[in-house]
């Protein structure tokens, strides 16, 4: 089969599936469905109308109905962020950007901490902790995380570190986090050993480490067995799942390579990989890997990110109303 065919098959059979309702794609058991709680706090009038709704949130069957949890406090929170792979090498990309603008005008104190995009995990773990240190020290509030992709892994990484940094956070947000890694990383380490591993760019150096290789399926597998244990903190998952329109220009290969085992991805990820068992699961959305964490960057992009309109701060401002409203 040439290669054009199969990305013009993989694309029919993501148009036929996920239309919802229907049973959650297959291998996302989690510990905790908590799906209806998010509706109920991202599908309110004041937060998104209700076609947006439709349009962001997908829907499938055995979500529970649930009252829209109260308001995250600044009081009680503070918010810190943690950018994905490669995210902080490339002019004009800010992941979160516009997720932090909204919840400074709320009154939350939120941080998108500074990461080695092309950083193996443990090297970023570090610098994370490092800057959580310093920035919470004279600060009694508790820590809600949130890791886009990889960055999930390395906020991970420094609960099972530094216990004592981890006894102050009341939950880590994956958005299509990098849980179990991802079929790619195996294919295309080559590729990536010698081309973006050792060109110049603008916004990180080298690098320390093999952050590809700590995206293999074998190497995600290998750290829960040794660390899952260790997690303490409650993981909450938002999970990835894009139609053909929202799907960014620069993934329709890597969602196509990922479509001969599964059309259930955003390009980079398949959604049972983006979940553990001990997840609690908030939803399903609409929007490939990419758009979920970064705002569009502008003109010199146009053939990267979809130019479909997703409403970040509406959707991670709802999880983390549902994830402070766990704490009593």
């Amino acid at each position: 089969m040439s290669r054009a065919l199969a990305v013009a098959l993989a694309l029919l059979l993501q148009a036929c599936a996920n239309t919802g309702p229907g049973p959650l794609p297959p291998g996302m058991a989690v510990d905790r469905d908590m799906r209806g709680a998010y509706r109920a706090a991202l599908c309110s009038p004041d937060r998104l109308p209700a076609y947006e709704c439709v349009r962001v949130l997908r829907s499938y069957d055995g979500e529970a109905p649930a009252t829209r949890p109260p308001p995250a406090s600044p009081a009680r929170h503070r918010l810190v962020f943690v950018p994905g792979f490669l995210a902080s090498c490339f002019a004009g990309i800010h992941s979160f950007a516009d997720v932090v603008s909204e919840a400074r005008a709320a009154g939350f104190t939120a941080d998108v901490l500074g990461v080695g995009g092309r950083n193996d995990v443990a090297s970023n773990a570090k610098l994370i902790a490092a800057q959580i240190e310093r920035i919470t020290a004279s600060d009694a509030r508790r820590i809600i995380l949130i890791g886009h992709s990889k960055g999930a892994n390395e906020l991970l990484q420094v609960l099972v570190d530094r216990p004592d940094l981890a006894a102050r956070v009341d939950g880590i947000l994956t958005v299509a986090g990098a849980m179990h890694g991802s079929p790619l990383a195996s294919e295309l380490q080559g590729l990536y050993a010698v081309t973006l591993a050792i060109m110049p760019l603008s916004g990180c150096d080298r690098g320390e480490g093999d952050p590809v290789e700590d995206l293999t399926l074998e190497a995600r597998a290998a750290w829960w067995r040794t660390n899952g244990h260790a997690v303490t903190a409650p993981i909450y998952s938002l999970v990835t799942l894009p139609d053909i329109a929202s799907l960014s220009f620069s993934l329709f290969w890597t969602y196509a390579r990922l479509s001969s085992s599964t059309p259930d991805n955003d390009g980079m990820l398949r959604v049972q990989d983006q979940v553990v068992p001990a997840s609690r699961l908030l939803g399903v959305v609409n929007a490939d890997h990419l758009t979920v964490a970064i705002p569009h960057p502008g003109v010199l992009y146009l053939l990267v990110f979809s130019p479909v309109a997703f409403p970040r701060p509406q959707v991670y401002m709802a999880a983390i109303d549902v994830i402070a409203a766990q704490r009593p």
